[in-house]
């Protein structure tokens, strides 16, 4: 038998959670042929992988790559992770549906990565499809459609449930992305428009997921003081609708740290009673939005200017303390800072008209001003017109270990997908996510501080996340498998966008690099990184979901 290409000697970790073994796989046009002794001469390219591991390539169940993936086709800083493939569509957002008179509400949930696009000429969710496939992507793209998208086209930016006519054309643009090849429904239920839907609107909509086999993901109504409850939500539209349910980057965030026991049993007791419920999670413990971004979910709605002009009333800064300490409709993780008042846990990072402040606390400009801590957060992104970004710390790493281990948690990043140089990257993003995620899980949690088995945790990012979106032909070393692969040098293997070990600010590695020890890395079979070195090869595909 010939072969396109052999990998040899490597220690190959098989996806399943086997402990590794040595062995050589063979590589025939887009697939896996033959796996155990090979011979060099019947391979046109080799490969020597002795002393490294290899694996299924790492499939992301959780991104944001939908418009990156456009900017970026070569999908740089997660390909040179050993990622290859990313679901994107998550916490209600997707590219698409996209529906006259409400593209341009569409556009502006997605900020200024809008802009990179000067025209939008997709509007169905097949279409969008159809736009990657013609641009070309580096790792293989499957996309959820999001429940906001699917919001926005039908009702615009309107708080209030659709009516029978309106629910009605909503389950038609689901089922249009169903029939197109959706993976599933997402939805985002801290944000506008996610958080004024009613648990109803949600399962009726799911009802269609369902009769395509496909899965429900969701970024929960809560992930802080009401978390338990927005668990049970999640379960309970899986039992009412009969679709699966994945819990994206279910870390209990402040306000509800050192709670993982309880919600990983609300999981566990749901799987008991027949139900397909998993859990995703990410390792990072920050995030980096805009100031504002912690503000409450109706002003998200305004335009910049009228924010701003908004939040320079006394008494719409005194009623928008209120709201969020009291936190009536639960905002997203970051919030709790504001809401328990640490504001020593917000860094500021991008101060575009007073960069004398990067690197400092909110808590520290208070005291430098004299002011109360609420009014200087108001005042930062007045003084900034909203262009000011914070790192908000506000996940504990010790529930971020809890969940690691568990069996029933699979791994995510939460990222879209980057690259050093480009559009976007002036100013440098702080998304380590996008640059280490995997590579940081080995290095500190397989390696240097272990609390996983090398087995364990490429099952946690191959076989595990592949069978819950249904991807059955990925994620495992197996002959007739697709040949994504990931070569691993685990001595080696270093993060170099991540300040986890402790946190550091200001930001000793920003701007971001790519990681070291992941020499090689297959897409479909063709070498996608080279020694190292990523080539210009373009062989990822836009998966399609269809219905068992």
């Amino acid at each position: 038998m010939r072969f396109d290409l052999g990998i040899f000697n490597g220690r190959v970790v098989d996806g399943a959670g086997n402990p590794w073994y040595v062995g050589d796989i063979g590589v025939t046009g887009s697939s896996i042929a033959k796996i155990g002794r090979l011979n060099k001469k019947d391979c046109r390219r080799t490969i020597d992988a002795s002393g490294h591991y290899v694996c299924p390539g790492f499939i992301d169940i959780h991104t944001h790559s939908d418009l990156t993936a456009m900017v970026f086709p070569g999908c740089d800083s997660t390909l040179r992770q050993g990622v290859t493939t990313h679901l994107v569509g998550n916490c209600g957002s997707s590219a698409a549906p996209l529906r006259e008179p409400n593209v341009e509400v569409a556009k502006t949930y997605w900020g200024e990565w809008a802009g990179k696009f000067d025209d939008w000429d997709w509007r169905t969710f097949g279409d969008y499809l159809e736009q990657l496939e013609r641009r070309g992507v580096g790792h293989n793209i499957a996309a959820l459609v999001g429940h906001g998208a699917v919001r926005t086209a039908v009702l615009g930016a309107q708080r209030r449930a659709p009516n029978a006519k309106e629910l009605e054309q909503m389950k038609g643009l689901v089922d249009e992305a169903m029939r197109s090849g959706a993976f599933g429904m997402s939805t985002g239920l801290v944000y506008p428009p996610g958080s004024f839907a009613k648990t109803n609107e949600i399962v009726e909509l799911c009802k269609v997921v369902a009769r395509y086999g496909g899965m429900y993901t969701s970024h929960i109504r809560g992930e802080r003081e009401t978390i338990l409850d927005a668990i049970r939500e999640a379960i309970l539209i899986g039992q009412k609708s009969g679709v699966r349910v994945q819990i994206s980057h279910n870390c209990p965030k402040i306000g509800a740290w050192g709670r993982t026991k309880e919600t990983l049993e609300l999981v566990e007791k749901a799987r008991k009673r027949g139900l397909q419920v998993t859990v995703d999670n990410d390792v990072h413990t920050d995030l980096a939005p805009a100031l504002s971004g912690a503000l409450p979910q109706y002003l998200h709605e305004l335009k910049r200017k009228d924010m701003i002009e908004h939040l320079r009333s006394p008494a719409n800064r005194a009623r928008i303390r209120k709201e969020i300490i009291e936190d009536k409709l639960p905002a997203f993780g970051p919030s709790g800072l504001l809401k328990h008042g640490y504001f020593d846990r917000i860094f500021l990072m991008h101060c575009p008209k007073l960069r004398k402040l990067e690197g400092k606390t909110v808590a520290q400009v208070a005291k430098m001003r004299k002011k109360d801590v609420f009014d200087t957060y108001f005042d930062l992104i007045v003084e900034e017109e909203d262009e000011i970004i914070a790192i908000f710390d506000y996940i504990r790493e010790e529930d971020v270990r809890k969940l690691l281990v568990h069996p029933l948690v699979m791994v995510s990043s939460d990222c879209a997908t980057w690259s050093e140089t480009g559009p976007l990257t002036d100013p440098p993003p702080y998304v380590p996510c996008a640059f280490g995620e995997y590579p940081g899980i080995f290095e500190r949690y397989v390696r240097d501080e272990p609390v996983l088995t090398m087995q364990e945790a490429v099952r946690k990012m191959t076989s595990y996340p592949a069978q819950t979106m249904g991807l059955f032909e990925r994620g495992l070393l197996r002959p007739g498998m697709k040949a994504d692969i990931a070569v691993i040098d685990l001595a080696r293997i270093k993060d170099r966008a991540t300040n986890l070990w402790p946190h550091k600010y200001p930001f000793e590695n920003y701007p971001h690099k790519y990681p070291l020890g992941v020499p090689f890395v297959i897409v479909n079979g063709k070498v996608a990184v080279d020694n190292g070195r990523q080539t210009k090869v373009l062989a990822g595909e836009v998966l399609r979901h269809r219905p068992r």
